[in-house]
């Protein structure tokens, strides 16, 4: 019975094992679902070699040849002319079997598929022409269940991370297995879980991809695989950044490995800055500051808020022939044309703090150092800045008024600090609702207390919500950009820096016009592009709440302007 099922239903037939009827008994079920396992590859072969023009086959699965009559399987009614002329390019009799639609799309999916090298491209629908979309776990076992050895399963993920936008994959051993979860716009989505007899197997050969220590299991390893991909018919590059660490697999205790592999496209994903997320007056005033001959730009926000896109995307705006563009890195996650970019190795020396001192000897005009850590690279890229160079960094703190602090803890002189600073950008991506499934909402009381709006300064006709699709995985978003908080350093700033408080530079630019996380915010939710729950769950709980002390007035005041101060800059930041 074992070598049966070894067997397609094919090479059964010739054998005399089976009939014909039986044949197709297995092949296809009472639902019209195919055994895609019990199809024999040399069938679809002989099928393929009698159609020079793919485009010109109708939609049939090629199930068994026998006694010269092709058995084709279709998902559609074929008119008896179209039969007919299957029969004479095959020069062989044709039958027809009814089967699913759902059955047909699989076997379209797999017909192409080649372990051999990573593809990208989602699979084309056969009867609209669009590209179709996929059910993340449903496809993924699909792919799975035609794959035998452990690095063609994990050729297999990579594939499936790729298709759905993945930026990282999750390997996580538990009691049921190995559970595969794909991080898609910043959300973690389970998509599988993986035999536990095959659990350690996957593991260890991806360690062996990454050109880690299979003996060592007790240490956490970091490896890379660098791999190419086919994406729009054409070849990319495709770094993986992989990183084990040791823990506990929830079967009796025992140890084991969980694995996260980081994505990282080497093609030029960024765009220009326009796309990026600015409003048109912080666009404005931020390529201000990039068209300044020296001094210093802080990003900050936490790991994942695209720091680095907005990075990338800047210097590629400003790198032309007649500036020299230095970056040093850890790690360089993107090739960028025509910039010099080193990466930290801090085993050999090379910090951050040593990389941009060698920089300064290699006649820069711009200089990215990307991240400020110490006060060596404090100090050294604060003098840079005030020395003819333009520096740009980045810093991790809550928002953008949390820099200054951070700054002067770190150590560099105030007076230094105040006169390099041209600006900080803090930014958070939030989702995009879904284009797709995008629905009129009427605000709630909760969520006009939470920005701090009334009824009648919500814009409530352009809020947005996704009700959920396919295309968005049910989760009613789709695609992500910047909300953006963005400080001006100008000379009252400047002052406050030198010899004022965080308190006293709060007050002044909640009294100005402060391009905060809430102005973004607002802008984004009442003009449809993401919703309350969203910025909620991204931005940080300062951007909302502000807490009135002794000598700093509440953000709102009973009788204050404030409401339709903050509306009026809203409006202008919307555009």
């Amino acid at each position: 019975m074992s070598t049966q099922k070894s067997l397609s239903v094919w090479k059964q037939l010739k054998q005399q094992r089976i009939t014909c009827d039986q044949a197709l008994e297995l092949l296809v079920n009472r639902q019209g679902m195919v055994n895609l396992q019990l199809l024999d590859a040399e069938v679809s072969i002989r099928f393929q070699r009698s159609f020079n023009d793919k485009g010109g086959v109708p939609p049939v699965v090629p199930l068994l040849l026998w006694r010269n009559c092709y058995y084709l399987g279709s998902p559609v009614v074929l008119s008896p002319e179209l039969v007919q002329q299957l029969g004479d390019r095959l020069n062989t009799e044709v039958q027809i079997i009814p089967i699913a639609e759902k059955s047909y799309h699989y076997w379209n999916r797999l017909k192409d598929k080649s372990i051999a090298r990573l593809n990208g491209t989602h699979a084309i629908h056969a009867f609209t022409g669009d590209a179709e979309s996929e059910d993340i776990t449903e496809i993924a076992e699909l792919h799975l269940s035609q794959v035998d050895s452990q690095i063609e399963r994990i050729r297999t993920l990579i594939s499936s991370a790729l298709r759905n936008r993945a930026s990282d994959i999750h390997l996580a051993p538990s009691a049921e297995g190995l559970a595969v979860r794909f991080r898609i716009d910043g959300i973690l989505r389970h998509v599988t879980t993986l035999p536990p007899d095959i659990s350690r197997k996957v593991i260890v050969s991806l360690k062996v991809m990454s050109d880690m220590d299979i003996a060592d299991s007790r240490r956490p390893q970091d490896g890379r695989i660098s791999e190419k991909y086919v994406a729009d018919q054409q070849e990319q590059g495709l770094d993986l950044r992989v990183s084990t660490l040791p823990c506990i697999s929830g079967i009796k205790g025992e140890p084991s490995e969980k694995a996260v592999l980081r994505l990282l496209r080497q093609q030029n994903s960024f765009t220009t800055i326009a796309g990026l997320g600015f409003s048109p007056r912080t666009r404005a005033i931020y390529e201000g500051w990039l068209r300044e001959p020296q001094g210093m730009i802080i990003f900050t926000g936490p790991t994942g808020s695209g720091k680095t896109s907005t990075l990338y995307t800047s210097l590629q705006a400003i790198a032309t022939e007649s500036v020299n563009i230095v970056t040093v890195e850890d790690p360089v996650e993107y090739v960028l044309p025509g910039i010099t970019q080193t990466q930290v190795h801090e085993a050999a020396g090379m910090t951050f703090a040593a990389g941009l001192r060698a920089i300064l000897r290699q006649d820069p005009d711009i200089i990215m150092v990307g991240e400020v850590r110490d006060n060596e690279t404090a100090e050294t890229a604060v003098r840079a800045a005030l020395t003819g160079h333009l520096v740009l960094t980045t810093l991790h703190t809550n928002d953008a008024i949390g820099v200054i602090p951070r700054l002067k803890d770190i150590g560099p002189d105030p007076g230094l600090v105040s006169d390099a600073l041209l600006g900080i950008v803090a930014q958070r991506l939030v989702r995009r609702v879904c284009p797709h499934c995008t629905e009129p909402y009427t605000p709630t009381a909760a969520d006009l207390k939470l920005l701090g709006l009334r009824m009648e300064e919500a814009n409530p006709q352009g809020w947005r919500k996704g009700r959920g699709c396919p295309q968005c995985f049910n989760s009613g978003y789709l695609g992500r950009e910047a909300v953006i908080e963005l400080l001006n350093v100008d000379d009252t700033v400047r002052h406050i820096i030198y010899e004022g408080t965080v308190t006293q530079l709060r007050r002044y630019l909640h009294e100005s016009q402060f391009d905060s996380f809430q102005v973004g915010a607002i802008a984004k939710v009442t003009s449809g592009i993401t919703t309350v729950e969203e910025v909620r769950r991204v931005l940080p709980h300062s951007a909302f709440y502000r807490k009135p002390t002794a000598d700093v007035p509440s953000t709102v005041p009973n009788n204050s302007t404030a409401p339709s101060k903050l509306l009026n800059l809203v409006q202008h930041s919307a555009g």
